[in-house]
């Protein structure tokens, strides 16, 4: 479950493809951070501002932020198979009001990644879609990179 707007959302268990995408993207960002950065896999973001507590399948935080209202976190990732639309809308402007500077949907069924950046109020000035052989670098964590082609192949099994 999940707190959104003051409401208890009752979220699905997550089946095999999604624990392999968040086990990979665990696996693969963290030897990659900062000291000073905490991945933080399947973990509330408070946000108690907008009366919410998500949980995105992963977040990346100032480390001496984790559990508190942090201004922006650096990334958020979604793994989306059957919460694709609530991802896409519900959360999407829950991030864009929060002012996450980079939110990004892992479309299992469609095997892209959807990257939304440049949030402005709801919603996102710029919404791009990645696939299989192209490589992701995370706007505020230089030097981080994410091969979507290894990412999916794991994801698929």
């Amino acid at each position: 479950m999940e707190l959104i707007d003051g409401v208890i959302v009752e979220m699905d268990p997550m089946n095999p493809p999604h624990v392999r995408a968040v086990g990979w993207l665990t696996k693969h960002l963290v030897p990659q951070l900062d000291p000073a950065h905490m991945l933080t896999p399947v973990c509330t973001l408070y946000m108690p501002s907008q009366r919410s507590a998500p949980e995105p399948d992963i977040a990346v935080l100032v480390e001496n932020e984790v559990g508190d209202e942090a201004p922006d976190p650096l990334l958020v990732i979604e793994v989306s198979d059957a919460s694709l639309r609530y991802d896409r809308i519900t959360k999407s402007r829950l991030y864009a009001r929060r002012g996450v500077a980079d939110y990004w949907i892992l479309n299992v069924p469609d095997q892209v990644i959807e990257v939304h950046r440049e949030p402005t109020d709801e919603f996102w000035g710029r919404r791009t879609i990645h696939h299989a052989g192209e490589t992701l670098e995370p706007l505020r964590l230089p030097g981080v990179k994410l091969d979507i082609g290894a990412l999916l192949a794991f994801v698929s099994g």
